[in-house]
Formats: C-alpha cells, structure tokens, sequence
C-alpha cells in the first residue's frame, strides 16, 4: 500500500513554487532509492517495546543503501489503554511520556511524522499547553525546522554522493570494535550523534562515545570520546553529541517551511 503527498516548497521569489512529488510505501525492494519514495515501518504498536525496536530496525534499513526511512510517532496501533478519551492519570502519563520521547527520536528521522488511531496526534491533542509533554514536543518541532538547512544539505549528498542520514555508528567508527553492538544510538549525517530514550520514566541512559572531541548539543560543553558515561535525560531532551570539525547549518524557526526564505543560516 501506498500514499502520495505532494510537497511544496517556495522558492526565492514567492510568485514561484517548487513541486516535488514523494511516495510513503510500507514496503520496498532493493533500488527504491532510485525513485521518489520513503518508507515507513508500518502500523506499528504504540507501546515502549515497539518503539525501542525502531532504532535497530531503521539502522538496519539504512545500511542496505535505502536512505529515507522512518516511523509513525507515537506507533499507530494504540493499546486499549492509551486508545480512550478518558485514560487513567497512569496511563494518560505514559502515553504523553511515550510520545513526547518519540518526538525526540524523530526530530532525527530522515522524515519527521506523527500517524497513528486515536488519541489524536497533535501536541494540544496529546497535552495541555501548560504540561510538560507538550513543552517538549513542540521544542523538538521548533528544532528540526530549524535544522531544515542541515536536513536539506543531507538530501543532497544523498543526490550526489549516494549517502544516508540515518547511520549506526559503524559506518563513521569502523576501527572501533566498541560500536558493533550499539543498536540504540546513532549518527544522523555526520555530524550529530543521537542516542535516544526508550525507557519509561527514565531520566538518565548510558552513552557511548567513539575516540575524538565532542560536545554537547544543548550545553555546548567539551566531551571527551572513547568511553562511556551516564547522561542526564530530562523530560524535554535526550543525549545528543556534536562531532568536532562539525558544520552543522541552522535557520530561523519556522511555522512551516514555505514561510520564509531560511536565512539567517547560523553555524554554531
């Protein structure tokens, strides 16, 4: 089964529109790169196990050479206890809390969506404004907008030098036997490494980080590679490094991507 959508983006001079044809496939074959389509995982359960299992499954994806892989945020097949307008307190936590670390791991999907049955999806549908659920969806919107330039730049060396975003660290780490079992972090592009969160109520995860220099994202602090160490992970974020010698390209924030022309690009 497939979907088409048509994207539009415009183009310097707003009487001119940019119009780009892509089709969302749950399945594919070898050489799907070749032709205007992205896959999708399915109509998987909305459930943290479900969710934990995205991350290998989309590394392995992408290693096969099929660049533009992602998921239904939040899963698309609900639970009995999340499917229902009057959710316990308990379950109403952990449906917020399940979709607010999905968004998180999206923001670094080749593709960024949330699908799925009801509960509806939008973040005023998922919580109130003032919880923090919805501070940290609508964070990680704002952010991968704003990454657009970084996200575009990507799509283009996928055009001309038949790379991938979504990468296991294998691909950027050969040499180091460390990073042959990590199923549960990643590099999207070259310069960012992403390593999300899965578990419920967590607030810390182990990260590990290959031999070099590296900082973090939010902080900007100096990290030191070839070791492991215990990460803070508050509600509204999950551990993500910057490689040193990075060119990590941003724009203005955005309600949508026609908006504005994206400048002023920032390299921070």
């Amino acid at each position: 089964m497939t979907k088409r959508f048509l994207i539009s983006q415009a183009a310097r001079s707003p009487s001119l529109l940019v119009k780009r044809r892509l089709r969302a496939t749950r399945s594919a074959f070898a050489g799907q790169q070749r032709y205007a389509s992205a896959i999708w995982s399915g109509d998987i359960t909305s459930s943290w196990g479900a969710f934990k299992a995205q991350i290998p499954a989309g590394l392995g994806f992408s290693l096969s050479g099929v660049p533009y892989w992602t998921t239904d945020i939040g899963g698309f097949d609900t639970p009995p206890k999340f499917a229902t307008d009057k959710q316990t307190p308990e379950a109403a936590d952990e449906w917020r809390e399940l979709n607010t670390r999905w968004f998180e791991f999206g923001t670094f999907c080749p593709l960024t969506r949330a699908h799925g049955q009801f509960p509806f999806r939008e973040p005023w549908n998922i919580a109130p404004d003032d919880h923090p659920a919805y501070s940290a969806i609508t964070k990680f919107i704002r952010l991968r907008y704003r990454m657009l330039p970084y996200v575009y730049s990507l799509a283009g060396q996928i055009t001309q030098h038949h790379g991938t975003m979504l990468r296991p660290l294998v691909m950027d780490f050969r040499s180091d036997p460390k990073v042959y079992d990590i199923g549960d972090a990643f590099m999207f592009g070259p310069s960012l490494l992403v390593s999300p969160v899965t578990d419920y109520k967590a607030r810390s995860r182990r990260v590990y980080l290959p031999a070099g220099t590296w900082y973090d994202f939010w902080s900007g602090a100096v990290v030191a590679g070839g070791r492991s160490l215990d990460v803070a992970v508050p509600y509204d974020a999950i551990p993500v490094h910057v490689r040193a010698g990075a060119i990590l390209p941003v724009g203005p924030e955005l309600q949508y991507t026609s908006e504005k022309p994206a400048d002023p690009i920032e390299l921070p």
